[in-house]
């Protein structure tokens, strides 16, 4: 009904509709039936507060206004003793009729422009994300070009120090003063090998190998890979059930990747606190679903605003010990699929949504 919309009692709703029905009947019921004109006037004035109801809340808006109106006119119109308007019957009773038909056409057109108004919305939201996509793969292009060239470039030299600590470290004894040295000397070797690794990972995305997967499947092995490393840091993981599968066209080994680096993240910020870290599925539009979506929402404390629209350009890191490519590496895997990452302070706290295409056979 109607009156169950709370937007009927809106300010203006209350002022220029609800107000102004008061007020032009009271001005109709107190004029004398000899000015005929008056209450001409004050017969049509009732279709200003019909029409900004039409275009305040569309059809409804519309048509409870005409009922408004209609209702306040009727017994001024027709019943003795407060027959007041000295116009011709036909002439009030086609005025009423008239009434609900503006309200009901008005409302209509307005409801259509509002959802023509929202259609242009979500489609300008969808350009504008699709602007920024391909801004921001460009971007990483060539990013990638420079980094694939420094990475190159700085795991020569390492081979060659990697080589060297092989030959020399048999030569320093356990017991010397020397070897706690040496030992952090070969850990940093190791360290800078991963970190070059990282950043070849970023330039060059190796070729995936696409197939049926079920998103159900991906969400428990990257809780049993990171199961042991959230309990050291009292982080609960919980995968939220569902019966049905969600199958999308990807590569197992990718997606794991995506989702472990979005859930390592969620630990390293509530690392200290302890806390939640809660993986979804949803189907978009339904079952079956031509997008599927997994979630990975924490408790953990917000993205500031400045940092979440670049989240997930490379080497950008809220973590000092962070090289900043988990994210980017992440939303490049999911690019590969087709699909697209967002992240947004929402859900439990902190929420990334990975979209990938359903399988087409699924």
């Amino acid at each position: 009904m109607a009156s169950a919309d709370p937007r009927l009692l809106s300010r203006t709703m209350l002022v220029w509709v609800w107000g102004g029905i008061v007020v032009i009947g009271v001005l109709h019921y107190g004029t004398s039936p000899e000015h005929g004109w008056v209450h001409d006037v004050l017969r049509r004035l009732y279709y200003l507060p019909i029409i900004v109801a039409a275009f305040q809340l569309g059809l409804r808006g519309g048509l409870a206004a005409a009922i408004a109106v209609s209702v306040t006119y009727l017994p001024h119109a027709f019943m003795y003793p407060v027959h007041h308007d000295p116009g011709r019957s036909l002439e009030k009773a086609l005025e009423i009729v008239l009434y609900l038909v503006v309200g009901i056409v008005a409302g209509y057109l307005a409801s259509a422009a509002q959802r023509r108004q929202l259609a242009l919305q979500a489609a300008l939201d969808e350009q504008q994300r699709l602007t920024r996509q391909l801004v921001r793969a460009g971007r990483l292009s060539a990013l990638g070009q420079v980094v694939a060239g420094i990475a190159h470039e700085i795991k020569n030299p390492l081979h060659a120090l990697a080589g060297t600590a092989e030959v020399v470290d048999p030569l320093i004894p356990p017991e010397a003063e020397e070897r706690r040295m040496w030992d952090l000397h070969v850990a940093e070797i190791a360290r800078l090998r991963r970190i070059a690794d990282r950043f070849l990972t970023f330039a060059k995305p190796r070729p995936l190998d696409l197939g049926p997967v079920d998103l159900r499947d991906v969400a428990h092995r990257v809780a049993d890979l990171v199961g042991a490393q959230a309990r050291k840091h009292d982080v609960r993981l919980d995968v939220v059930p569902r019966d049905r599968p969600a199958i999308v066209e990807g590569d197992l080994d990718g997606l794991a990747q995506v989702f472990m680096n979005i859930v390592i993240n969620g630990i390293a910020a509530l690392e200290g606190r302890g806390g939640l870290i809660r993986m979804s599925i949803d189907a978009a539009g339904g079952e079956p679903s031509r997008v599927y979506s997994l979630h990975i929402e924490n408790d953990g404390p917000p993205i500031a605003e400045d940092m979440l629209e670049h989240i997930f350009d490379p080497f950008r890191s809220g973590d000092d010990r962070s090289t900043g490519l988990g994210l980017s590496i992440a939303s490049r895997i999911v690019e590969q699929h087709g699909g697209y990452i967002e992240a947004a302070n929402a859900g439990l706290g902190v929420r990334f949504s990975v979209f990938l295409p359903a399988n087409g056979n699924s």
